[in-house]
């Protein structure tokens, strides 16, 4: 037996790789690969690249220097020189728009994707440098980390499976991302209509405008506190007369007690607008929208308990002295107000003022806590007395006479609440790729070379969200990434090795498998 001076196996190699190579070959991943590099004159196998990329991106996290260091490391033979690492990475990436297109056939063929509607959202990238270069910028840093970023944008299918992803310089604000990744998917997967699902920092005029234009769907949540919606349509959400109120046994109320856990209505708005159409001709349109107005109990505690600390800050505060006037509500500023006393009102110059806390302010914003709007112009059917009929095999249309997306089903207010809702599925994703596949911080520099490392990234979350599916998401990415970077062979002769780690996920993944 082959065993190092601490008494283990001196050579171990993986096979939690056979695993995801299982994936890789029913994705068709291999094959793609192979009808493009017969076409290029390398003197390496790109296709063993690229699943030495997604085996180490999984399994053993870090650089690309490591990632050929470690080539070794698996059974398939990697024989690759250091300089094939970075020039096939760049190969890699110049595949991203046809390899999107490839997969999307391929997860309607295996999955029954529907891409009707997508979940999209976007996070920041950093990297180890302290230089801007016109791509990687210094931003709005989501961690408040100082280093030159850039902006990742990734959309998922309605089974939060990774459908597309884009990248952006660091310093491009949130909602001028949507409209050109809505633009790009539409014709990346050839669809007629589609229902973007996005958080409020993506909403904006030019955002909606957008998908009008298309005669797409969107289902965007919105503040009830900011400044896009209007003191009317405030009133309107915090009156609590027209709600429908469900308790804590999930039944439905006849008005709002101590005991309503979550409610909800819908104020709908239909009018004409102007906008600016594909030839950049300005014209009047129909545009139909509902904003759906709930109310969840533990969303408002939760509030109270994030309000805490600033309240505490401001107690501090008051009843101190200041030579200036309070004129921001910057942190715990918005519930301090200062006194200047004058009897007669005239300037004073040399003054004593008083810094006091402001319960009215508080209240302001307490009465806000637990309330959420869901913007959408989708409908269902039956909506508005409608009798016309759908086409066979028609999921949805656009109506001008309503300016909304019709879907052929019924549609309710909690469902559009539920599709919003699988946001989640996305929030899920940056996680498993910032902590588990360990996207950033990110070693390469050239824009090619980054569109690979991206392509990368973007499939390996793709395959594990296959392998948790292919195990009935019976196992967390934790416990499953475990399994998989645990699952080794140790050498006990040339050619005989012993295994050293089995585990229950790995045997239900071996049965899945027929491995």
């Amino acid at each position: 037996m082959r065993f190092n001076e601490n008494g283990e196996y001196d050579i171990r190699i993986h096979y939690g790789d056979a695993f995801i190579a299982w994936v890789i070959h029913r994705l068709r991943l291999d094959k793609f690969v192979d009808n493009r590099r017969k076409y290029l004159n390398l003197d390496y196998n790109l296709t063993n690249l690229m699943r030495l990329f997604i085996y180490e991106r999984i399994l053993s996290p870090s650089s690309k220097l490591t990632n050929w260091k470690n080539r070794d490391s698996y059974y398939e033979k990697m024989n690759f020189t250091q300089a094939q690492i970075y020039s096939g990475l760049q190969q890699l990436g110049e595949y991203k728009e046809d390899m999107l297109s490839h997969l999307d056939k391929v997860m309607k063929e295996l999955y029954g994707r529907q891409t009707g509607y997508g979940y999209f959202d976007g996070t920041n990238v950093y990297y180890e440098i302290e230089d801007e270069d016109g791509f990687r910028e210094k931003g709005c840093s989501k961690e408040n980390r100082p280093l030159p970023i850039t902006q990742l944008g990734v959309l998922l299918d309605s089974n939060g499976f990774p459908m597309s992803y884009d990248i952006w310089p660091g310093n491009t604000n949130d909602c001028l991302m949507l409209p050109p990744a809505v633009n790009r998917a539409r014709e990346i997967f050839e669809m007629k209509h589609m229902i973007y699902v996005a958080d409020k920092g993506f909403y904006s005029g030019d955002t909606i405008a957008n998908i009008i234009i298309n005669h797409d769907g969107y289902v965007i949540s919105n503040s009830v506190r900011g400044k896009k919606i209007d003191e009317e349509t405030r009133k309107k959400v915090l009156d609590r007369s027209d709600y429908t109120c469900i308790d804590d046994n999930g039944k439905e109320q006849k008005a709002f007690d101590k005991s309503t856990q979550f409610m909800y209505k819908t104020i709908e708005i239909i009018g004409n607008c102007n906008i600016t159409d594909k030839d950049g001709d300005k014209k009047k349109v129909k545009v139909g929208k509902h904003l759906i107005a709930f109310w969840s109990r533990k969303y408002a505690e939760r509030a109270k308990i994030d309000r805490m600390e600033t309240i505490e800050k401001a107690l501090a505060k008051s009843h101190t002295s200041s030579k200036s006037k309070i004129d921001n509500t910057y942190g715990s500023n918005r519930f301090l107000a200062t006194e200047v006393k004058d009897s007669e009102g005239n300037v004073v110059k040399n003054y004593s003022a008083t810094v006091k806390f402001n319960q009215d302010a508080v209240d302001d914003v307490e009465a806000l806590d637990g309330f959420y709007i869901i913007e959408s112009n989708l409908a269902g059917l039956g909506w508005y007395d409608d009798k016309k009929p759908f086409e066979e095999g028609q999921t949805c249309r656009w109506r001008e006479d309503w300016g909304m997306l019709q879907l052929n089903r019924e549609l309710t207010a909690l469902d559009i609440i539920s599709i919003y809702r699988g946001l989640w599925k996305i929030e899920d994703s940056f996680k498993t790729m910032k902590s588990y596949l360990k996207m950033r911080p990110v070693f390469v520099w050239s824009r090619k070379s980054l569109e690979g490392h991206f392509l990368i990234c973007f499939l390996s979350l793709l395959i594990m969200r296959i392998l948790e599916y292919e195990t009935g998401n019976e196992y967390t990415t934790r416990r499953l990434t475990q399994s998989l970077r645990n699952a080794t062979l140790g050498e006990m002769a040339p050619g005989v090795y012993v295994t050293l780690y089995y585990d229950q996920v790995l045997m239900n993944l071996s049965n899945k498998m027929n491995l």
